[in-house]
């Protein structure tokens, strides 16, 4: 029994990590530096997507479903409806607390794209923009009619 908790607080753990990889970049100014580089471009693409709840709403989430699912099965049936109580109480956090926002495709003056997420629905597809990449990352974006 002690494995399957261990398998299972390993797998969420290693999902959570997973999901929080990628973060939302500023719409608001352009990042200065010496590595960061700075495109002209426009929105090729935009794509809705579902961001998670926090990783502690989501684990909170999940430690009150389990705790209900085990309290309500006994034998090897608590260990089943703990496991499914954690993952259907991380659904819920993340039903209640996730957003959604747009995932951004940009391409630059010679064709390369490039991935963001961004808050709000500020940006359409045709939109001219100014962004700036670091490691292949973009960092920030905004119209290129606002750029100072």
């Amino acid at each position: 029994m002690k494995r399957m908790y261990l398998l299972f607080y390993t797998v969420i753990a290693i999902g959570l990590i997973g999901c929080a990889s990628q973060k939302e970049v500023p719409t608001d100014h352009l990042d200065q530096g010496p590595n960061i580089v700075r495109y002209q471009g426009e929105v090729t693409n935009i794509r809705e997507v579902k961001k998670d709840a926090s990783l502690e709403k989501q684990f909170g989430g999940a430690f009150v479903g389990a705790l209900v699912g085990g309290a309500i099965g006994g034998g090897s049936a608590q260990t089943i409806l703990g496991t499914s109580g954690a993952f259907i109480g991380a659904d819920i956090v993340n039903e209640k607390y996730g957003e959604t926002i747009d995932r951004l495709i940009l391409s630059n003056e010679k064709g390369i794209e490039f991935q963001c997420l961004v808050h709000g629905h500020d940006f359409k597809v045709g939109d001219n923009v100014t962004f700036t990449i670091v490691e292949n990352h973009v960092t920030a974006i905004i119209h290129r009619g606002l750029q100072k």
